[in-house]
């Protein structure tokens, strides 16, 4: 009876420990990643605006206003719009570099 409760004693400890290691290297690699999202949110990724979503909303709208020939201009409003979005972006970030 003492045998076996060694045994489980020495297993019970090895499983706590086994545990608390993971735990720790959980907590280690969860700081490493919070401190490189920090350094990654300094920089924020340039914005792209979609030239499609801006058609199918474009052409969704157009079509509820105009019709068929609504939806077409709805869409190519839509696709020019998110195009200058972009430029503009673009031309922002340019000003911010220099």
């Amino acid at each position: 009876m003492a045998n076996g409760s060694r045994t489980k004693r020495i297993g019970s400890a090895l499983l706590s420990a086994a545990f608390l290691l993971t735990t720790a290297t959980g907590i280690a690699i969860a700081a490493e990643k919070k401190e490189a999202q920090d350094s990654a949110a300094q920089q924020a990724p340039p914005k792209k605006h979609s030239k499609l979503k801006g058609a199918v909303v474009g052409g969704a709208g157009g079509a509820i206003v105009g019709g068929k020939k609504g939806a077409a201009v709805g869409a190519v409003g839509g696709a020019l719009y998110q195009h200058h979005k972009n430029k503009k972006e673009a031309k922002q970030q340019q000003k911010a570099q220099q």
